[in-house]
């Protein structure tokens, strides 16, 4: 079965599983990226599931794994895949555009829900989850008014952002 891999909400390339007894051979191929070291994972039902970092193949990058078939199950339904970058190749991790802000968040409909039609913002890998920033002008609303005392306000690119912090499993971090 394939399924798509997403990354920043762009499809990269696809996940293909494929059932051999009590275990299943997954391969993902997707276009290569230069910018750094990407992992894969499996988007489920009821969680996520690590597949690991892609090598270079070519035009492509890629890996194959061989997971046990109740590992999977136990997640219940897959729903895609998503590359996520673990470690930029530039000296410091650099805001990756957001075309659509609710995008950012993969397992929280609400938090999602809050950011429809907030238009663009930034995003960046974290060693223990991501960073989302969403501009911010004094004389308009506050983005995300219920968790502001999340956010710290900074200057990227000569532009004022309202920077919230999330873990692995999208909780906010206090700063």
């Amino acid at each position: 079965m394939d399924y798509p891999v997403l990354y920043q909400g762009d499809q990269a390339g696809s996940a293909t599983l494929t059932h051999q007894g009590g275990r299943i051979q997954v391969e993902v191929s997707c276009r290569r990226d230069n910018r750094g070291l990407f992992r894969a994972y499996l988007l489920c039902e009821r969680g996520e599931y690590p597949l690991g970092v892609l090598e270079p193949r070519g035009e492509r990058m890629g890996l194959r794994r061989t997971v046990r078939t109740g590992e999977l199950q136990a997640l219940g339904t897959i729903w895609r895949g998503e590359l996520r970058m673990s470690y930029a190749f530039s000296s410091q991790t650099q805001w990756q555009p957001l075309a659509a802000a609710g995008d950012f968040f993969q397992r929280d409909p609400l938090l999602s829900r809050m950011l429809a039609g907030t238009g663009e913002g930034l995003w960046r890998q974290e060693r223990n989850g991501r960073q989302l920033a969403l501009p911010y002008q004094a004389d308009r609303p506050f983005p995300m008014v219920p968790l502001f005392c999340f956010a710290q306000i900074q200057t990227i690119g000569g532009q004022s952002y309202a920077v919230y912090r999330f873990d692995k499993e999208e909780h906010p971090i206090f700063p």
